[in-house]
């Protein structure tokens, strides 16, 4: 394990103990305020990890991978309201769910490359806000509310969850980086031809790359459906959403074990320093900072130290 990856552990272990570090100086510091803002910084980690495992290693875009998301979050929320599932019971199904739909549709999404492959996950993506929308059990257009939580830690219980999700997929992106699985991955990325002819089952591994992205995905879309109480399609498909995850990936470094996270942390604290600042200019100063980004640091910020 290198250097990063240890500082990286370090920084989780920190992370774990913030709310009570902000418990502690609650009155000198806006905690609840602080709290939400890492929160949605851990969340924007795992989406960007995830996503990492099939662009980063695998060199497939699924620029609709927030399909996921909606499923995970829609799944969620139905079999805690509808069915009275308990919390965690239905953010894992929601991740289950959202694995199942991947390998299925799997072998013939994988059959395309590069920008198709991209477009055919968004073309997902806007499919299922679609078919969402027009489903009586998931509210509609109207949307699902959920109730708030009341319970053990409460408060808390959801930026753990989302701290535990991101540092699943940050140990899922070490272990994928470092296995003979991963291996298999990257000769994909380099020559999926040249892949083939080793005997690189490429069919499959692209497949459980993509399953595991689907479920990191989904996880996180059960933990932000209740954290957020209200959920709909415009926003658990939204393609913004998407948008970030790969400015995330692409800020910090992509296919690198580390990159993802600094990218999101970065990318979410710049958006809420010039959101606060600078209302009416947000969008426009933001995507300057991107485009510099980009131009400057092509690999990200990771990828150009290493």
């Amino acid at each position: 394990m290198g250097k990063h990856e240890r500082l990286t552990l370090i920084f989780f272990a920190l992370l774990l103990f913030l709310p009570v570090g902000l418990s502690a100086v609650g009155e000198l510091l806006p905690a609840g305020y602080l709290l939400r803002v890492v929160s949605s910084a851990l969340m924007l980690t795992s989406l960007a990890l995830a996503q990492n495992v099939l662009l980063g290693y695998t060199g497939y875009p699924a620029f609709g991978g927030i399909a996921f998301f909606g499923i995970g979050s829609y799944t969620a929320g139905v079999l805690s309201k509808n069915l009275g599932f308990p919390l965690l019971l239905s953010i894992l199904a929601g991740g289950v769910l959202s694995l199942i739909v991947a390998i299925a549709i799997a072998p013939v999404l994988m059959k395309l490359r590069s920008h198709y492959f991209a477009i055919a996950t968004l073309a997902l993506q806007l499919a299922l806000a679609e078919f969402v929308s027009n489903l009586e059990f998931t509210g509609g257009s109207y949307g699902i509310n959920l109730p708030i939580y009341r319970g053990f830690l409460e408060g808390y219980l959801f930026y753990l969850l989302f701290w535990a999700v991101a540092l699943s997929a940050f140990l899922l992106n070490l272990y994928v980086d470092r296995s003979v699985f991963g291996y298999a991955l990257k000769a994909i990325r380099e020559d999926e031809l040249a892949a083939e002819s080793v005997g690189v089952n490429t069919v499959l591994f692209k497949s459980l790359s993509f399953g595991l992205m689907a479920f990191v995905t989904g996880l996180t879309g059960g933990v932000y459906a209740f954290w957020i109480t209200y959920i709909d399609p415009s926003s658990t498909f939204d393609p913004l959403l998407s948008v970030k995850t790969f400015v995330a990936l692409l800020l910090g470094g992509v296919g690198t074990t580390v990159g993802p996270i600094v990218g999101a942390f970065s990318l979410e604290l710049i958006s809420e320093v010039v959101w606060s600042r600078f209302l009416e200019l947000h969008g426009i100063i933001l995507g300057a900072l991107i485009v510099l980004a980009v131009l400057f640091l092509p690999r990200g910020v990771v990828g150009a130290k290493g």
